[in-house]
């Protein structure tokens, strides 16, 4: 089996080659889900980092994870804020958002951070390659690297803001140290596989079980005389092992106190915890289905099954040195409760080499040259072929955007003349003056949402349970769906199923009061609310209110209610008057309807508009008021007719009276 390869001047080149393809997977979906961060772990590392970031703190003062990926975080954190200053997205560091939970205003801060993992997931790669050439041939080491590049379980944690596949290059370096001390045991494997196992303790504690590694190749090399002095060179490995933890993560010692913490609960949690893929201690078939269906695949495990035995044979070293650290990190995940299948990743790496060493040496058996190649070209497609297609569905998969967020374009896309109630975040809406989150739409009946002034409601089914199923199909049956997004569970675009439901306009259930103006042949006035109140944000019914009576100086609260006649090929401005018993002015207010965030050139005819036109009032002497309404084309001036009903007096029409106290 062994090939050799000559170090010619393009091996640098090659490494360069296999990490720049083993990225291209890994950045192409780095957008995935954004704004909507569904991977809980995200904003767990991120918000840690900013804060870290916005009060230039260097500890972490979170030790569920080591520091490492914090720091690394943070650099990328901090150029992503020194690039948002610079292009106007930030004015400081203070404007990072602190809180992104599920919801992020600064998709931007997800893909920097995501990107950190990406390059560290790639850099796996070449570092495999090396160990897969030196522990068996260039063959192996191209097989395993091209596989680990292509392999979806890996490239689907490698643009996610988690510690776990950033692991794996740590791993295949400590490795790369084990076996040249395997090799030649000298002082640099020892300090290189010291180096190695501390850093990926620095990125995910459970990963420094590598660090076992170095201890069996020792015991390889040195035999009966490991116990001697070669023994010093063992002990100087696990003191750079412990020494590059500490340099990683420094407040391990210099907060001892919250970091001692953290680690006894982790371990509580893990210990006896009650979720996960899987929940419960040795969940051997659970790891076993998830290899052959989402990670190995079948045709990964059974090379691995099939090879084991001839690697054995062929290269008892290597293969114990790959399957106790292998076996060594399996068994400290299934003695835990909670089972996270991503803890594997660290060591995924170690399993695919011995998937593709095992493919290697079964198809060195043949003993014919021309029939061997055959035989190892198509076992190394059985591995690829599988991988390559599945990563294809996968980025193509979150490539798409996330349904709230299609569900949010096409909201938006509708006529906004009405309110909308959305099962969404809130933080995604904040600031639209007429959609209104809330967590269940069966809170209300339909009837309730057309009298408030609602027109759209988008249901989002990860916010129903079992008990809401057969409401949520009458919903259903009784409004018009615009759109329906899939099932999470079809695999069509991530995020969650739901709908956009028309629930038509039902001026006849709103309790306004009428005053029917009509303007011009282009727009309608149905009717209005008034009530003293402190101008609004966001357009709020008014339940009918007709309070014609303020204090002086106090404002006054009103919405209008229209019905757009045609197109309009310009946007018109509304005016409202205040005008004392003789005649004067006293004060107005000047504003396009819907202050616009829908200017009447986007209204559709047939189209009913909710409007709010609060305004504030000087402090006028005691008395009656009139307060005319109009509007007019603020380039000319030119004031759109009006007609009322015939016992009202002439232009402009008042649609209403109030009293001053």
């Amino acid at each position: 089996m062994k090939v050799v390869w000559k170090r010619f001047w393009w091996t640098p080149l090659l490494l360069i080659l296999l990490f720049l393809g083993a990225l291209l997977p890994r950045v192409v979906a780095l957008g995935y889900g954004l704004p909507y961060v569904e991977h809980v772990d995200e904003p767990a590392l991120v918000e840690v980092v900013v804060r870290m970031v916005r009060n230039g703190d260097p500890n972490p003062h979170s030790f569920l994870y080591p520091s490492l990926c914090f720091y690394l975080f943070a650099a990328a954190t901090r150029l992503h804020a020194w690039w948002g200053i610079r292009h106007g997205l930030y004015h400081s560091l203070q404007d990072l958002p602190l809180k992104t939970y599920i919801f992020t205003t600064s998709p931007g801060l997800y893909i920097w951070n995501r990107a950190v993992t990406a390059i560290l997931g790639a850099a796996a790669i070449p570092v495999l390659y090396l160990l897969g050439r030196r522990m068996f041939d260039v063959r192996v080491g191209l097989l395993g690297a091209i596989l680990l590049s292509v392999a979806t379980f890996h490239v689907k944690y490698s643009f996610s803001v988690t510690t776990d596949a950033a692991t794996g290059v740590w791993v295949a370096l400590s490795l790369l140290g084990a076996w040249r001390i395997v090799v030649a045991g000298d002082w640099r494997g020892y300090v290189v596989g010291g180096i190695g196992a501390g850093l990926a303790a620095g990125t995910k504690y459970q990963a420094g079980v590598v660090a076992l590694g170095v201890a069996v190749a020792h015991l390889l090399y040195w035999r009966r005389a490991s116990l001697g002095r070669p023994l010093l060179r063992l002990v100087a490995g696990g003191v750079v092992s412990l020494a590059t933890f500490v340099a990683t993560t420094p407040f391990a010692l210099l907060d001892w106190p919250n970091f001692s913490h953290a680690v006894l609960f982790d371990l509580a949690h893990y210990a006896n915890g009650g979720h996960g893929d899987f929940v419960g201690r040795w969940q051997v078939r659970g790891y076993a289905r998830f290899l052959w269906q989402n990670a190995l695949l079948a045709s990964g495990c059974l090379l691995t099954l099939a090879g084991l035995p001839v690697l054995a044979r062929r290269f008892p070293a290597q293969t114990l040195l790959l399957v106790v650290v292998t076996a060594a990190e399996m068994l400290l995940l299934l003695a835990q409760s909670v089972n996270f299948v991503r803890n594997m990743l660290p060591v995924f790496p170690l399993m695919i080499l011995l998937a593709a060493a095992g493919a290697v040496a079964l198809a060195d058996l043949v003993p014919r040259r021309p029939l061997r190649l055959v035989v190892l070209v198509s076992l190394a497609a059985a591995l690829l072929v599988p991988q390559i297609q599945n990563t294809i569905w996968q980025l193509r998969y979150w490539s798409r955007p996330n349904t709230m967020t299609a569900a949010a374009q096409d909201l938006r896309a509708l006529p906004r003349g009405m309110r909308s109630a959305v099962e969404m975040n809130p933080m995604a809406w904040a600031g639209d003056p007429i959609v209104f989150p809330v967590q269940q739409l069966i809170e209300h009946p339909l009837d309730w949402y057309r009298a408030n002034g609602f027109r759209y409601l988008v249901t989002n089914n990860d916010h129903h349970g079992p008990d809401d199923q057969a409401a949520y199909a009458r919903l259903l049956a009784e409004a018009r769906i615009v759109v329906q997004y899939p099932e999470r569970r079809a695999g069509i675009r991530p995020g969650p199923g739901g709908a956009i439901l028309d629930l038509g306009d039902h001026p006849e259930l709103m309790q306004f009061a009428r005053r029917e103006i009509r303007f011009g042949d282009v727009a309608e006035l149905l009717g209005y609310e008034i009530k003293p109140g402190a101008p609004r944000s966001l357009f709020t019914p008014l339940f009918g209110a007709q309070v014609k009576e303020a204090h002086a100086g106090e404002p006054v609260q009103i919405n209008l209610y229209w019905r757009a006649l045609a197109t309009m090929g310009r946007d018109y401005t509304l005016f409202l008057h205040v005008v004392d018993q003789s005649g004067a002015v006293v004060s107005q207010r000047d504003l396009p309807p819907r202050y616009g965030d829908y200017p009447m050139s986007h209204w559709r005819p047939g189209e009913m508009v909710v409007d709010r036109a609060d305004m504030a009032l000087p402090p006028l002497p005691a008395g009656a008021y009139r307060l005319e309404i109009g509007l007019y084309d603020a380039a000319t001036g030119a004031r759109l007719p009006a007609k009322t009903a015939p016992e009202d007096a002439g232009p402009p029409p008042t649609l209403t009276t109030m009293t001053i106290r």
